[in-house]
């Protein structure tokens, strides 16, 4: 999902870009309404946080010997909702784009769409659709957030295929990224789904009021839900040698096509500077994260006793 500099000509990059902003208007002014809620603000700054961590751990598929991510916008927008999780994204990518050298800014805004908006989107239609044929278990939640997480990847193929139409034949590059990625997507859809999962169903044991109607029947199984939780961090720091596939097949494909991609405009993740604000950012990042968790805790402990 991280598209990176230079990949993009400047025009389909300023169009992306003006797309992106108006999803990212359209999100904020939502999100204005949104905060009228009492726990508006405890389940975006946790949904956020998440966010940022998932996309960033490398995880590793060990047969292919590559890592990518997943990408958890799916099972977010189906908690808080697409137009809200539109902003979350871009602030995530702009901050990874910035401190990490993870996408670029040329590319934040087509990023910030197939991530934040039509990933999610995908999800949103499909668990609709399995819910109005009566599957809207567990099964029926991992099946489209599986899909809404590999929807992101083929929409990336297509605009990369559209990027390099002038040097390589759309199909032809459409197709190889595809077959690139899919040995390390498809594993990484499954744990999706499984990861997916096990969030709802944490929520629904101990805040069942911070989830829509259609998540609260999806309870039980706390301990299995944080231990999903627990493995994802396992297997992610354990991937960390793997070459990433966003660098390997996006760049490479693009790269082949004459367009190599080029270094972030905009680069701190390098030096002492960048190095402290890295750890600026994690932390604060990760104090977010924890202030929401104990929030939500209390606020189940405080149902509990009324």
């Amino acid at each position: 999902m991280h598209l990176a500099e230079g990949v993009l000509p400047l025009s389909q990059a300023a169009g992306w870009s003006l797309v992106a902003a108006a999803a990212l208007g359209w999100s904020l002014r939502g999100e204005q309404r949104a905060r009228q809620e009492e726990t508006s603000s405890v389940i975006m700054s946790g949904a956020t946080s998440l966010l940022f961590a998932a996309t960033l751990i490398p995880l590793p598929v060990p047969v292919v010997g590559a890592t990518s991510h997943i990408c958890l916008t799916p099972v977010l927008a189906l908690v808080v909702g697409t137009r809200r999780i539109v902003w979350a994204t871009f602030f995530v990518l702009l901050l990874q784009a910035v401190f990490f050298a993870h996408g670029g800014l040329t590319t934040l805004g087509v990023n910030t769409l197939t991530l934040g908006f039509m990933g999610p989107l995908a999800t949103v239609a499909l668990w609709s659709l399995l819910r109005r044929l009566g599957a809207q278990g567990a099964l029926g939640l991992g099946l489209a957030c599986g899909f809404g997480g590999l929807l992101v990847y083929v929409v990336d193929a297509v605009v990369l295929a559209a990027a390099l139409s002038d040097t390589a034949q759309p199909m032809v590059t459409f197709t190889g990224v595809v077959m690139g990625f899919a040995p390390v997507q498809v594993p990484l859809a499954v744990l999706e789904a499984a990861v997916s999962v096990g969030i709802v169903r944490l929520l629904a044991e101990r805040r069942p009021d911070l989830l829509p109607e259609s998540l609260q029947a999806l309870g039980r199984a706390t301990l299995a839900g944080a231990s999903t939780l627990a493995l994802l961090l396992v297997i992610g720091l354990s991937g960390c040698t793997y070459e990433g596939i966003d660098g390997s097949v996006f760049g490479a494909v693009a790269e082949a096509a004459g367009k190599p991609p080029t270094d972030s405009l905009v680069d701190l993740s390098q030096g002492e500077l960048g190095l402290a604000m890295s750890i600026v950012v994690l932390f604060g990042l990760g104090f977010v994260a924890g202030r929401s968790w104990e929030q939500a805790h209390l606020g189940s402990d405080d149902a509990s006793a009324r």
